[in-house]
């Protein structure tokens, strides 16, 4: 099973990918 860092990180990487999502669709 996945350590808690595990998943701090994995979350961590997701909203990154969310965050610059956004700031393209913005920047369109």
């Amino acid at each position: 099973p996945p350590t808690a860092e595990a998943l701090l990180y994995g979350i961590i990487q997701l909203q990154n990918k969310l965050r610059h999502r956004s700031i393209i669709d913005v920047s369109l």
